[in-house]
Protein backbone atom coordinates (compact mmCIF):
# COMPACT_ATOMS: atom_id res chain seq x y z
CA UNK A 1 0.00 0.00 0.00
CA UNK A 2 1.22 3.29 -1.06
CA UNK A 3 1.40 6.49 1.35
CA UNK A 4 1.98 9.87 0.57
CA UNK A 5 4.45 12.39 2.82
CA UNK A 6 4.74 12.46 6.42
CA UNK A 7 2.45 9.38 7.59
CA UNK A 8 4.12 7.21 4.95
CA UNK A 9 7.08 7.13 7.78
CA UNK A 10 5.02 5.35 10.35
CA UNK A 11 3.29 2.84 9.07
CA UNK A 12 5.05 1.84 6.16
CA UNK A 13 7.48 -0.83 7.90
CA UNK A 14 5.03 -1.90 10.13
CA UNK A 15 3.18 -5.55 9.68
CA UNK A 16 0.01 -5.98 8.58
CA UNK A 17 -2.66 -6.80 11.29
CA UNK A 18 -5.35 -9.19 10.61
CA UNK A 19 -8.47 -7.46 10.96
CA UNK A 20 -11.84 -9.06 12.31
CA UNK A 21 -13.39 -6.25 13.32
CA UNK A 22 -17.30 -5.71 12.97
CA UNK A 23 -18.96 -3.44 10.90
CA UNK A 24 -20.85 -2.34 13.51
CA UNK A 25 -19.63 -0.29 16.18
CA UNK A 26 -18.69 -2.35 18.89
CA UNK A 27 -15.98 0.11 21.23
CA UNK A 28 -14.02 -2.64 23.01
CA UNK A 29 -13.34 -4.30 19.86
CA UNK A 30 -12.08 -1.12 18.21
CA UNK A 31 -10.16 -0.60 21.51
CA UNK A 32 -8.63 -3.77 21.54
CA UNK A 33 -7.58 -4.12 17.78
CA UNK A 34 -6.19 -0.42 18.20
CA UNK A 35 -3.99 -1.12 20.78
CA UNK A 36 -2.64 -4.22 18.74
CA UNK A 37 -1.52 -1.63 15.77
CA UNK A 38 0.61 0.44 18.22
CA UNK A 39 2.42 -2.75 19.77
CA UNK A 40 2.77 -3.80 15.70
CA UNK A 41 4.68 -0.52 15.57
CA UNK A 42 6.51 1.08 18.41
CA UNK A 43 7.24 4.37 16.25
CA UNK A 44 4.07 5.60 16.51
CA UNK A 45 1.12 6.26 14.20
CA UNK A 46 -1.31 9.20 13.39
CA UNK A 47 -5.10 9.10 13.26
CA UNK A 48 -4.72 8.62 9.51
CA UNK A 49 -2.97 5.59 9.84
CA UNK A 50 -5.39 4.19 12.14
CA UNK A 51 -8.10 4.87 9.44
CA UNK A 52 -6.82 3.40 6.88
CA UNK A 53 -5.64 0.00 9.00
CA UNK A 54 -9.13 -0.77 10.18
CA UNK A 55 -11.11 1.25 7.68
CA UNK A 56 -12.74 3.88 10.16
CA UNK A 57 -13.63 7.26 9.77
CA UNK A 58 -11.18 9.71 11.49
CA UNK A 59 -13.15 11.19 14.03
CA UNK A 60 -14.57 7.60 15.09
CA UNK A 61 -10.72 6.49 15.08
CA UNK A 62 -10.34 9.76 17.11
CA UNK A 63 -12.41 9.14 19.71
CA UNK A 64 -10.88 5.71 20.38
CA UNK A 65 -7.20 6.68 20.70
CA UNK A 66 -8.67 9.51 23.06
CA UNK A 67 -10.45 6.99 25.39
CA UNK A 68 -7.04 4.73 25.28
CA UNK A 69 -5.18 8.32 26.44
CA UNK A 70 -7.41 9.24 29.11
CA UNK A 71 -7.30 5.45 30.53
CA UNK A 72 -3.11 5.95 30.21
CA UNK A 73 -2.38 3.26 27.64
CA UNK A 74 -1.30 5.66 24.88
CA UNK A 75 0.58 9.20 24.77
CA UNK A 76 0.96 11.80 21.99
CA UNK A 77 3.59 13.42 20.79
CA UNK A 78 3.79 16.03 17.89
CA UNK A 79 6.22 15.57 15.49
CA UNK A 80 6.04 18.26 12.97
CA UNK A 81 2.62 19.74 12.09
CA UNK A 82 1.23 15.86 12.79
CA UNK A 83 0.46 14.18 15.89
CA UNK A 84 1.99 10.35 16.70
CA UNK A 85 0.34 8.41 18.86
CA UNK A 86 2.10 5.42 20.45
CA UNK A 87 1.20 2.57 23.41
CA UNK A 88 2.36 4.32 26.69
CA UNK A 89 4.89 3.26 28.95
CA UNK A 90 3.35 4.12 32.24
CA UNK A 91 1.71 1.88 34.60
CA UNK A 92 -2.27 2.46 34.78
CA UNK A 93 -3.31 3.08 38.11
CA UNK A 94 -5.52 -0.47 38.44
CA UNK A 95 -1.96 -1.85 38.10
CA UNK A 96 -0.43 0.39 40.88
CA UNK A 97 -2.92 0.40 43.59
CA UNK A 98 -1.26 -2.92 45.13
CA UNK A 99 2.21 -1.95 45.31
CA UNK A 100 1.09 1.50 47.48
CA UNK A 101 1.74 1.15 51.11
CA UNK A 102 -1.09 3.72 51.19
CA UNK A 103 -5.24 2.63 51.51
CA UNK A 104 -6.33 3.28 47.75
CA UNK A 105 -9.75 3.63 46.47
CA UNK A 106 -10.69 3.68 43.37
CA UNK A 107 -14.20 5.16 43.06
CA UNK A 108 -16.25 5.62 39.62
CA UNK A 109 -18.42 8.58 38.52
CA UNK A 110 -21.05 7.47 40.67
CA UNK A 111 -19.28 7.00 43.59
CA UNK A 112 -19.43 3.47 43.12
CA UNK A 113 -16.03 1.02 44.75
CA UNK A 114 -14.29 -0.07 41.48
CA UNK A 115 -11.37 -1.28 42.89
CA UNK A 116 -9.78 -1.04 46.38
CA UNK A 117 -6.33 -2.32 47.64
CA UNK A 118 -5.50 -4.57 50.59
CA UNK A 119 -4.03 -1.64 53.06
CA UNK A 120 -8.05 -0.46 52.67
CA UNK A 121 -9.26 -3.54 53.20
CA UNK A 122 -7.03 -4.28 56.19
CA UNK A 123 -8.16 -0.65 57.22
CA UNK A 124 -12.01 -1.43 57.10
CA UNK A 125 -11.53 -5.20 57.94
CA UNK A 126 -14.09 -5.55 54.80
CA UNK A 127 -13.78 -8.22 51.99
CA UNK A 128 -13.41 -7.09 48.94
CA UNK A 129 -16.49 -8.80 46.81
CA UNK A 130 -18.25 -6.98 49.88
CA UNK A 131 -17.47 -3.81 48.83
CA UNK A 132 -16.77 -3.19 45.12
CA UNK A 133 -19.97 -1.67 43.52
CA UNK A 134 -21.15 -0.10 46.83
CA UNK A 135 -22.29 3.21 46.87
CA UNK A 136 -20.27 5.26 49.61
CA UNK A 137 -23.33 7.64 50.15
CA UNK A 138 -25.53 6.19 52.47
CA UNK A 139 -23.02 3.38 53.47
CA UNK A 140 -20.93 2.99 56.79
CA UNK A 141 -17.31 2.88 55.21
CA UNK A 142 -15.08 4.26 57.38
CA UNK A 143 -13.52 7.65 55.90
CA UNK A 144 -15.22 7.45 51.98
CA UNK A 145 -18.77 7.48 54.03
CA UNK A 146 -18.41 10.53 56.26
CA UNK A 147 -20.27 14.17 55.36
CA UNK A 148 -16.38 15.28 55.41
CA UNK A 149 -14.95 13.67 52.56
CA UNK A 150 -17.95 13.60 50.59
CA UNK A 151 -18.45 17.46 50.14
CA UNK A 152 -14.27 17.44 49.70
CA UNK A 153 -14.72 15.05 46.21
CA UNK A 154 -13.81 17.85 43.37
CA UNK A 155 -16.35 18.68 41.17
CA UNK A 156 -15.89 18.39 37.60
CA UNK A 157 -12.49 19.54 36.10
CA UNK A 158 -11.05 20.77 39.32
CA UNK A 159 -7.69 19.95 40.70
CA UNK A 160 -7.09 17.39 43.58
CA UNK A 161 -9.07 17.73 47.02
CA UNK A 162 -6.70 16.89 50.38
CA UNK A 163 -7.81 16.75 53.71
CA UNK A 164 -4.95 16.72 56.02
CA UNK A 165 -5.64 16.05 59.70
CA UNK A 166 -8.21 13.94 59.49
CA UNK A 167 -9.70 11.89 62.49
CA UNK A 168 -11.54 8.82 62.56
CA UNK A 169 -12.19 6.36 65.17
CA UNK A 170 -11.62 2.66 64.01
CA UNK A 171 -11.76 -0.38 65.98
CA UNK A 172 -12.18 1.96 69.55
CA UNK A 173 -9.01 4.25 68.53
CA UNK A 174 -8.76 7.26 67.17
CA UNK A 175 -6.43 7.08 64.16
CA UNK A 176 -5.51 10.38 61.97
CA UNK A 177 -5.23 10.58 58.12
CA UNK A 178 -4.34 12.47 55.24
CA UNK A 179 -6.37 12.06 52.37
CA UNK A 180 -5.91 12.93 49.00
CA UNK A 181 -9.08 12.82 46.49
CA UNK A 182 -7.63 12.71 42.62
CA UNK A 183 -9.72 13.29 39.79
CA UNK A 184 -8.80 10.09 37.40
CA UNK A 185 -9.68 8.37 34.30
CA UNK A 186 -9.58 4.46 34.22
CA UNK A 187 -9.39 1.78 31.48
CA UNK A 188 -11.87 2.53 28.47
CA UNK A 189 -11.85 6.57 29.24
CA UNK A 190 -14.54 6.38 32.16
CA UNK A 191 -14.27 9.29 34.56
CA UNK A 192 -13.64 9.06 38.35
CA UNK A 193 -11.74 8.69 41.36
CA UNK A 194 -8.85 7.63 42.79
CA UNK A 195 -8.69 7.83 46.96
CA UNK A 196 -5.32 7.86 48.33
CA UNK A 197 -5.39 7.53 52.57
CA UNK A 198 -2.42 7.79 54.17
CA UNK A 199 -2.26 7.13 58.06
CA UNK A 200 -0.41 9.47 59.91
CA UNK A 201 -1.47 8.39 63.21
CA UNK A 202 2.16 7.02 64.27
CA UNK A 203 3.32 10.66 62.92
CA UNK A 204 1.07 12.52 64.95
CA UNK A 205 2.53 10.65 67.74
CA UNK A 206 5.88 11.54 67.25
CA UNK A 207 5.47 14.83 66.52
CA UNK A 208 3.86 15.61 69.97
CA UNK A 209 6.09 13.58 71.84
CA UNK A 210 8.58 15.90 70.01
CA UNK A 211 6.51 19.09 71.14
CA UNK A 212 6.00 17.69 74.81
CA UNK A 213 10.24 17.54 74.96
CA UNK A 214 10.64 20.63 73.49
CA UNK A 215 8.03 22.59 75.15
CA UNK A 216 9.81 21.10 78.87
CA UNK A 217 12.98 21.88 77.49
CA UNK A 218 12.07 25.38 76.98
CA UNK A 219 10.47 25.42 80.77
CA UNK A 220 13.85 23.80 82.06
CA UNK A 221 16.03 26.76 80.27
CA UNK A 222 13.71 29.17 81.57
CA UNK A 223 14.19 28.00 85.21
CA UNK A 224 18.00 28.05 84.26
CA UNK A 225 18.04 31.42 83.01
CA UNK A 226 15.89 32.31 86.17
CA UNK A 227 17.70 30.96 88.64
CA UNK A 228 21.22 32.09 86.99
CA UNK A 229 19.52 35.66 87.54
CA UNK A 230 19.14 35.28 90.75
CA UNK A 231 22.37 34.26 91.68
CA UNK A 232 24.18 36.75 89.97
CA UNK A 233 22.19 39.44 91.49
CA UNK A 234 22.80 38.08 94.61
CA UNK A 235 26.24 38.30 93.63
CA UNK A 236 26.09 42.02 92.63
CA UNK A 237 24.01 42.63 96.19
CA UNK A 238 27.26 41.25 97.95
CA UNK A 239 29.76 43.03 96.15
CA UNK A 240 27.48 46.47 97.21
CA UNK A 241 27.37 45.36 100.83
CA UNK A 242 31.14 45.49 100.39
CA UNK A 243 31.41 48.45 98.81
CA UNK A 244 29.15 50.03 102.11
CA UNK A 245 31.98 48.37 104.45
CA UNK A 246 35.22 50.24 102.65
CA UNK A 247 36.04 53.93 102.38
CA UNK A 248 39.02 53.15 99.99
CA UNK A 249 37.52 55.09 96.83
CA UNK A 250 39.94 52.47 94.79
CA UNK A 251 38.86 49.44 96.39
CA UNK A 252 35.48 50.67 95.85
CA UNK A 253 35.79 51.73 92.02
CA UNK A 254 37.26 48.36 91.55
CA UNK A 255 34.16 46.54 93.06
CA UNK A 256 31.71 48.92 91.46
CA UNK A 257 33.47 47.49 87.77
CA UNK A 258 33.29 44.27 88.99
CA UNK A 259 29.27 44.30 89.98
CA UNK A 260 28.80 46.24 86.43
CA UNK A 261 29.97 43.46 84.55
CA UNK A 262 27.82 40.79 86.91
CA UNK A 263 24.82 43.05 86.01
CA UNK A 264 25.92 42.95 82.48
CA UNK A 265 25.48 39.19 82.62
CA UNK A 266 22.23 38.98 84.99
CA UNK A 267 20.38 41.24 82.43
CA UNK A 268 20.86 38.55 79.61
CA UNK A 269 19.63 36.14 81.91
CA UNK A 270 16.34 38.19 83.07
CA UNK A 271 16.15 39.07 78.64
CA UNK A 272 15.92 35.62 78.48
CA UNK A 273 13.76 34.71 81.23
CA UNK A 274 10.83 37.43 80.90
CA UNK A 275 10.58 36.90 76.90
CA UNK A 276 10.91 32.51 77.06
CA UNK A 277 13.78 32.92 74.49
CA UNK A 278 16.14 30.33 73.97
CA UNK A 279 19.31 30.89 71.35
CA UNK A 280 18.70 34.73 71.24
CA UNK A 281 18.78 37.97 72.38
CA UNK A 282 17.37 41.22 70.98
CA UNK A 283 20.34 43.53 71.31
CA UNK A 284 18.34 46.97 70.88
CA UNK A 285 16.57 45.69 73.99
CA UNK A 286 19.97 44.19 76.13
CA UNK A 287 21.80 47.19 75.68
CA UNK A 288 18.33 49.60 76.43
CA UNK A 289 18.30 47.66 80.29
CA UNK A 290 22.34 47.31 81.03
CA UNK A 291 22.51 51.28 79.94
CA UNK A 292 19.47 51.65 82.41
CA UNK A 293 21.44 50.13 85.15
CA UNK A 294 24.72 51.51 84.35
CA UNK A 295 23.05 55.04 84.81
CA UNK A 296 21.80 54.21 87.80
CA UNK A 297 24.85 52.10 89.48
CA UNK A 298 27.04 55.65 88.93
CA UNK A 299 24.45 57.63 89.54
CA UNK A 300 23.94 59.43 86.38
CA UNK A 301 21.84 62.25 85.33
CA UNK A 302 19.17 61.32 83.03
CA UNK A 303 20.35 61.55 79.62
CA UNK A 304 24.12 61.09 80.04
CA UNK A 305 23.90 58.00 78.35
CA UNK A 306 22.41 56.99 75.22
CA UNK A 307 21.27 54.43 72.53
CA UNK A 308 20.46 54.38 68.76
CA UNK A 309 19.94 51.30 66.87
CA UNK A 310 20.05 52.26 63.43
CA UNK A 311 18.47 48.21 62.03
CA UNK A 312 15.40 46.54 63.97
CA UNK A 313 15.49 43.11 64.96
CA UNK A 314 19.26 42.71 65.57
CA UNK A 315 19.44 39.50 67.19
CA UNK A 316 22.73 37.73 68.53
CA UNK A 317 23.09 34.34 70.36
CA UNK A 318 22.95 34.30 73.76
CA UNK A 319 27.04 33.86 73.75
CA UNK A 320 27.66 36.65 71.66
CA UNK A 321 25.24 38.96 73.41
CA UNK A 322 27.23 38.50 76.55
CA UNK A 323 30.22 39.27 75.26
CA UNK A 324 28.89 42.69 73.41
CA UNK A 325 27.40 43.48 76.88
CA UNK A 326 30.60 43.07 79.06
CA UNK A 327 32.13 44.76 75.69
CA UNK A 328 29.83 47.87 76.16
CA UNK A 329 30.12 48.38 80.02
CA UNK A 330 33.93 48.36 79.65
CA UNK A 331 33.81 51.16 77.18
CA UNK A 332 31.03 52.70 79.51
CA UNK A 333 32.84 52.32 82.11
CA UNK A 334 35.96 53.93 80.99
CA UNK A 335 34.14 56.67 79.06
CA UNK A 336 32.29 58.05 83.00
CA UNK A 337 35.72 58.10 84.17
CA UNK A 338 36.43 61.49 82.04
CA UNK A 339 36.69 64.53 83.70
CA UNK A 340 33.47 66.54 83.24
CA UNK A 341 29.80 65.42 82.68
CA UNK A 342 30.00 62.32 81.06
CA UNK A 343 28.23 62.39 77.64
CA UNK A 344 28.08 59.31 75.82
CA UNK A 345 26.69 58.21 72.81
CA UNK A 346 25.99 54.93 72.18
CA UNK A 347 25.09 53.39 68.22
CA UNK A 348 24.42 49.42 67.17
CA UNK A 349 23.91 49.13 63.62
CA UNK A 350 24.17 46.30 60.63
CA UNK A 351 25.85 46.95 57.79
CA UNK A 352 25.06 43.82 55.12
CA UNK A 353 26.43 40.84 56.91
CA UNK A 354 28.46 42.86 59.52
CA UNK A 355 27.68 44.73 62.59
CA UNK A 356 29.27 47.86 64.11
CA UNK A 357 29.02 48.89 67.44
CA UNK A 358 30.05 52.64 68.07
CA UNK A 359 30.95 54.34 71.47
CA UNK A 360 31.97 57.76 71.73
CA UNK A 361 32.51 59.70 75.10
CA UNK A 362 33.30 62.97 74.07
CA UNK A 363 36.47 64.64 73.80
CA UNK A 364 39.09 64.16 76.67
CA UNK A 365 37.84 60.73 77.29
CA UNK A 366 41.01 58.66 78.50
CA UNK A 367 42.15 55.68 76.43
CA UNK A 368 43.75 53.99 78.73
CA UNK A 369 45.54 50.50 77.59
CA UNK A 370 44.75 49.11 80.95
CA UNK A 371 42.72 46.02 82.26
CA UNK A 372 39.27 47.45 80.68
CA UNK A 373 40.76 47.85 77.28
CA UNK A 374 42.67 44.31 77.54
CA UNK A 375 39.46 42.54 78.25
CA UNK A 376 37.70 43.99 75.47
CA UNK A 377 40.18 43.30 72.55
CA UNK A 378 39.94 39.40 74.19
CA UNK A 379 36.38 39.39 73.92
CA UNK A 380 36.29 40.82 70.86
CA UNK A 381 38.86 38.69 69.17
CA UNK A 382 37.57 35.14 70.60
CA UNK A 383 34.02 35.64 71.21
CA UNK A 384 32.87 38.14 68.32
CA UNK A 385 36.05 37.05 66.12
CA UNK A 386 35.62 41.17 65.10
CA UNK A 387 37.96 43.87 65.26
CA UNK A 388 38.47 46.44 67.46
CA UNK A 389 39.59 50.13 66.71
CA UNK A 390 39.71 53.18 68.84
CA UNK A 391 38.28 55.73 67.08
CA UNK A 392 38.29 59.96 67.53
CA UNK A 393 36.39 60.59 70.73
CA UNK A 394 35.62 57.18 71.24
CA UNK A 395 35.88 53.04 70.24
CA UNK A 396 34.41 50.93 67.14
CA UNK A 397 33.62 47.35 67.49
CA UNK A 398 32.96 45.44 63.91
CA UNK A 399 32.15 41.84 63.62
CA UNK A 400 30.05 39.54 61.65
Amino acid sequence: MHRHGHEQSYCDKAPKVPLTIAMHDDHEEYLTTILELFRNEPRGMSISDISREIGLNRNSVSKYVNMLTIAGKVEMKAVGPAKVYFLSERVPISAMIEFSSDAIVLLDDQLRIVNANDQYLSLTEAAKQDILGEKIQGSTLPILSTDLFLSSIPKFREREQRIPDYIQTIGGEERSFTIKILPAAFEGGNAGYAVIIEETTERRAAEETIRSALSEKEALLSELHLRIKNNLQLIASLINLQMMESSDDHVNAALRETQNRIISLSIVHEHLYARSMIAEVDIGEYLTLLISELGRSFELPAGAITLSVMDEGIHLSTDRAIALGLITNELITIGIGSEGRPEIRIAISRSGDEHILSILAGAGHHKPEGLSINIVRRLVKRELQGEFEIIPDGWEVRFP
